[in-house]
């Protein structure tokens, strides 16, 4: 993102270039444009961590769709930050560094911290995105979407390869891939990803959440726990 006043201004002329195909509504997207400006301005201010001799970190802006829980565009804003987590206020709004963000939480359907890792900055950064999601119609655009399961497995493995974690991907004659990542192997049917997510517990996602299940997965490899206050996306 850019610095300065340009950087809310710039997240706000994206987010409603996103979304202006998607069959939102024009108050939806007021409301979008609204909270990423507020995210954004407090990720300039306070989440421009320094990593060592490098330069400041410059925040990163991640659009994508999801179906699961519900049809909905997740909105986040990454910077450097880890230890700058939005806190609790003893109003009961939810701020960061000051900067209340009670008004995300009113105009958007849900939105927390997830922990996680930089998809841009070269080496990769550990750090966290606050997000808000907004909802989508159920016939939206894109999401009849079809996607071949070595092709999602490939474009699963770019993601979280990218994101500091070695990997490799197969395939069998039954059409199923698998991406084999450090101590976890993320199943590829023609339908869906599938993989454990704890003791006991196993996850599945449509292919069409591709974006969503990388997130979830890198936060996985990484040996994060989202805050309770926070519940990830």
């Amino acid at each position: 993102m850019p610095e300065g006043e340009r950087g809310p201004a710039a997240a706000r002329r994206l987010l409603q270039e996103t979304v202006g195909g998607l069959g939102v509504g024009r108050d939806v997207i007021e409301d979008g444009k609204l909270a990423v400006s507020e995210i954004a301005t407090n990720a300039l201010r306070h989440g421009r961590s320094v990593h060592g001799d490098r330069s400041p970190i410059a925040p990163e802006l991640w659009i994508w769709a999801r179906t699961v829980p519900a049809p909905e565009l997740v909105v986040s804003v990454f910077d450097g930050a880890r230890d700058a987590l939005p806190q609790a206020s003893s109003g009961g709004l939810l701020d960061d560094h000051g900067k209340g963000l009670g008004l995300v939480g009113a105009f958007t359907a849900a939105w927390g911290c997830s922990l996680t890792r930089s998809r841009v900055a070269e080496p990769v950064v550990r750090g966290k995105a606050v997000w808000f999601a907004l909802p989508l119609t159920r016939d939206w655009p894109g999401r009849t979407l079809e996607l071949h399961p070595g092709t999602a497995a490939q474009c699963l493995l770019l993601c979280v390869t990218r994101r500091g974690f070695p990997g490799m991907r197969a395939s069998d004659e039954r059409g199923v891939s698998v991406v084999v990542l450090p101590g976890l192997n993320v199943w590829v049917h023609p339908q869906h990803f599938s993989w454990q997510g704890g003791p006991g517990r196993y996850l599945r996602r449509p292919l069409i959440d591709l974006q969503e299940t990388a997130e979830h997965i890198v936060r996985q490899l990484d040996g994060i726990r989202v805050p309770a206050s926070a519940p990830s996306p």
